[in-house]
């Protein structure tokens, strides 16, 4: 069996006609024949019905075609890859990003990237806040996600929200500021608190000490961290709480607790920027399928 046969075989299928299917490939009815002949041998069954007057299916051919229609989509699919491949060698896509904002949502839509098109070279780079704002103002990425108020009014890019998340305190399950897993906020006041630090995450420090401020309270903080992992493992040690995003729960894998909390509190917004005029067709497929999802999978963000 081959591709050909499949061709034959499915033009014989639509037009009902070894006559038609030869005059579509420029051939003579005895090498259809032939070659349909040699189909049915190799699959053990026959396919068609012949008479002098019309073709029609066997039930075996009519459960053959689909699969035939399918094998033909593929390699269709699989020469348009190549070909694409061919025509945009060597291209290559810059993303920044901040972890904890982007970390629950960008390694599924990369992967999706990449089995999409693998011919582009896809370069990440990790930044903190400060770093990913600076490094966006000098053009540095093609695409860069991180909180949407780090990222507007970049004049080289354009803006996008993604999604919105809400703050939770994070402590063990255990602890003695919970009940019954509700928070008991008239004991946060003498906790100590760990935190991102400014330079790390400047606009989630500062909403983390909003909250505090709306619950009534100024944290007393033990420690600030460059990394958010490192904010995890000290409450996971028992040194503090924090509070941190709902999402980060999502991919830290942690058994801590994250209790939403009560009040009208500040959310934090997630954001893209993508080159303005970048003519890198690498990056127009990215913001397509970020545009996808935010049709079909919204919830991703």
């Amino acid at each position: 069996m081959n591709m050909e046969q499949l061709r034959y075989f499915l033009s014989v299928a639509v037009h009902r006609s070894f006559t038609e299917a030869a005059k579509e490939f420029y051939m003579t009815q005895p090498a259809i024949t032939h070659q349909i002949s040699a189909l049915e041998r190799d699959l053990g069954t026959k396919l068609l019905i012949r008479t002098t007057r019309s073709v029609s299916l066997t039930r075996a051919g009519e459960l053959f075609l689909e699969d035939a229609k399918r094998m033909l989509d593929l390699e269709e699919r699989a020469r348009d890859r190549l070909l694409q491949a061919e025509r945009n060698d060597n291209l290559t896509l810059a993303v920044g990003y901040l972890n904890s904002p982007s970390r629950h949502f960008l390694p599924r839509i990369m992967l999706d990237y990449r089995a999409r098109y693998p011919q582009v070279r896809v370069e990440l780079f990790r930044r903190d806040a400060d770093s990913l704002r600076r490094d966006c103002e000098e053009s540095a990425f093609d695409a860069a996600f991180s909180v949407l108020t780090d990222l507007q009014d970049l004049s080289q890019y354009h803006c996008r929200k993604l999604g919105s998340d809400f703050y939770c305190l994070v402590c063990p399950k255990d602890h003695h500021c919970l009940e019954n897993m509700v928070v008991r906020y008239d004991r946060l006041a003498t906790e100590p608190f760990v935190c991102l630090s400014s330079r790390a995450g400047s606009f989630m420090y500062k909403q983390f000490r909003q909250i505090c401020k709306n619950l009534g309270f100024t944290p007393r903080v033990l420690a600030e961290y460059a990394a958010m992992e490192d904010v995890i493992f000290a409450v996971e040690c028992g040194q503090a709480l924090t509070i941190l995003p709902y999402h980060i729960r999502e991919y830290m894998h942690t058994d801590l607790a994250f209790l939403p909390l009560d009040g009208d509190n500040p959310v934090i917004d997630l954001g893209m920027v993508w080159r303005r005029e970048s003519g890198n067709p690498a990056l127009t497929w990215l913001v397509e399928l970020i545009n996808h999802y935010l049709v079909e999978q919204p919830d991703l963000f």
